[in-house]
């Protein structure tokens, strides 16, 4: 897709990644940000030459069907609890929609409301770093494994981590992101692939220690991040599963403060962490970690693994200096947009041609050159 006007929902750190990255792969293109206020929304388009103008915090107003009146696609940038109402908005204005969030419930919602309408315009969902860019990484590889040794993999292992050169004692961890996203992934449960059907489990329930580069990590599942692959390999792998990468002692944090919320729902668990998390300076001196692994028998009886290690740091991009996770996960989601050609529906990371996609000139330039 070559959008000639975009439409930005959202005036946060992702939005101001996804707008420096629009501009710099799409000089041409037109680029409206939207916000819940106005001035801030201002500064974002200021950076890019656009425009702004005002985003309900409920439902939808006129200003924003006016903006898509016209667009070629709305990359919602909003916290994932408000991604149906955005999509509930492209869908009106038949315009093609793109989302980055793990928020598994809107997701599904999204998808339903899609399912109902006729001839709706195309909905790219859950791309950006993790759901997103991992999920087509894991699909080359398992496709890479099959034309090498004959089957499919017994399993499929992702993990991601935004990672921070400096932590301490008690958190261990510096944030790097939304303080809600990293909550709710905490606590909602884990969809994964055991003996080959989809199961749930509970997040931060089966921790893992792994060397990556030299460095020793601790991994554990998280919501969201696994996207559509349980959904498309149930009965095919039978164990597959996403899990977040952190320095040692932070999951035990985690764990120790979940511990003592054991009777409250999950909503209130989000809220209380949220709070906690929310004490974790923000910092911008990040790197962020993709390691996917795939092992299964050849056709002779070997147990083989095949993996997959990118890391990637901050850089500039037209003189703006972006974090390392901004850029993976504006980029991740930019690259699926320019390799995707709209055909109408829900498109999932595992509808995108993974092999065009890593070879794009997007993540090559965010990601580096990943498969050569």
């Amino acid at each position: 897709m070559k959008p000639r006007k975009v439409v930005i929902a959202g005036s946060g750190i992702v939005a101001r990644s996804t707008a420096i990255l629009l501009r710099k792969f799409y000089p041409d293109a037109r680029i409206v940000v939207g916000g819940r206020r106005l001035e801030k929304a201002k500064d974002v388009a200021k950076l890019v030459d656009g425009e702004a103008f005002r985003l309900p915090s409920e439902g939808i107003n006129d200003d924003l069907l006016k903006a898509l009146s016209d667009a070629d696609v709305l990359i919602d940038c909003l916290p994932g609890r408000e991604a149906t109402r955005m999509a509930e908005a492209a869908l009106k204005t038949h315009t093609n929609y793109l989302n980055l969030t793990e928020h598994v419930k809107a997701t599904r919602e999204i998808t339903e409301m899609v399912s109902k309408s006729e001839n709706p315009p195309t909905f790219i969902l859950q791309s950006g770093l993790a759901p997103g860019f991992v999920n087509i990484l894991a699909v080359y590889m398992v496709e890479t494994f099959k034309e090498r040794f004959g089957n499919y993999p017994k399993e499929l292992k992702m993990r991601v981590g935004a990672l921070t050169p400096n932590v301490s004692s008690p958190y261990f961890y510096a944030r790097t992101w939304s303080a809600a996203g990293v909550a709710v992934e905490y606590v909602e449960p884990s969809i994964v692939l055991r003996e080959g059907r989809i199961t749930t489990v509970p997040s931060l329930s089966e921790p893992e220690t792994l060397i990556l580069n030299g460095r020793i990590l601790e991994a554990d599942l998280t919501s969201g991040g696994a996207a559509s692959t349980p959904e498309y390999y149930e009965g095919k792998i039978d164990y597959l599963d996403y899990k977040t990468l952190r320095w040692p002692g932070h999951y035990d944090w985690v764990r120790k403060l979940l511990g003592t919320w054991k009777t409250l729902p999950n909503e209130r668990k989000v809220e209380n962490l949220l709070r906690e998390i929310k004490n974790i300076p923000l910092v911008e001196d990040d790197w962020v970690v993709v390691y996917v692994s795939v092992a299964g028998y050849d056709s002779e009886g070997e147990y083989r693994l095949l993996d997959r290690l990118v890391e990637v740091f901050p850089k500039e991009y037209g003189g703006y200096r972006l974090s390392a996770l901004q850029a993976t996960t504006s980029g991740g989601a930019l690259a699926a947009l320019d390799v995707v050609e709209p055909k109408g529906g829900v498109m999932f990371q595992t509808d995108i041609p993974a092999k065009k996609y890593l070879k794009g000139r997007i993540i090559r330039e965010v990601y580096g050159d990943v498969i050569g």
